[in-house]
């Protein structure tokens, strides 16, 4: 079994950062050899390529030691983050699924008609194609249809640095398709499970 792994497109912006702030003086190599394994080190001299995948185990020290060094431990830095990520595979054009729900965004909008469950489902099956570990599927609220949630099962390798990037990943993704300002919350309820619920904002 492949071991739990990212894609290099959602990998690419953390080792960038890092080396900035290695060149900026802010990490010295005695906290790099602290905090990170060899392997991490070694992706950090390399040039990290979109199609392959990396181990999530060097995505999460690496985003935790920018997390500490850059984000004051918090993890509204990393949830900003993931917000920017999907902000650049958007104009990078790299996944067919973003542009495909822009297009379906665009017609509902102008037909005046609320996202669905198979709309709603090509976002959801973005993380498909960045993660090789855990299921993802959209779910609409049948008590509330401006609530949706994105519900991930077999999720016991994806670490918090990853729930938290995704929340903001979501959030910008799905406020750019609706048209519409929408607010993303995540919880995980059990170690393989996470829950991503999604509300249009107040105006």
């Amino acid at each position: 079994m492949a071991a739990p792994s990212i894609k290099g497109t959602a990998f690419q912006s953390v080792v960038e950062d890092l080396r900035r702030l290695i060149e900026a003086g802010r990490l010295v190599p005695e906290e790099l050899e602290l905090r990170l394994e060899a392997e991490d080190l070694r992706i950090l001299d390399d040039k990290v390529l979109p199609g392959l995948w990396y181990p999530l185990a060097s995505y999460q020290r690496l985003t935790e030691l920018l997390m500490r060094t850059e984000g004051g431990g918090r993890s509204d830095y990393v949830v900003a983050r993931g917000a920017r990520a999907a902000e650049r595979l958007f104009a990078a054009g790299l996944y067919q699924q973003l542009e495909r729900g822009e297009e379906i965004g665009a017609m509902k909008r102008a037909n005046r008609e609320s996202w669905g469950v198979h709309e709603g489902s090509l976002m959801a099956s973005l993380a498909g194609a960045i993660f090789n570990v855990s299921r993802w599927r959209f779910v609409v609220d049948a008590r509330d249809p401006a609530v949706h949630r994105i519900e991930v099962s077999e999720a016991r390798a994806l670490p918090e640095v990853s729930r938290w990037a995704a929340q903001g990943f979501i959030e910008y993704t799905a406020s750019r398709l609706t048209g519409a300002p929408v607010r993303v919350t995540s919880e995980r309820p059990a170690p393989d499970r996470i829950v991503f619920t999604l509300r249009r904002a107040r105006s």
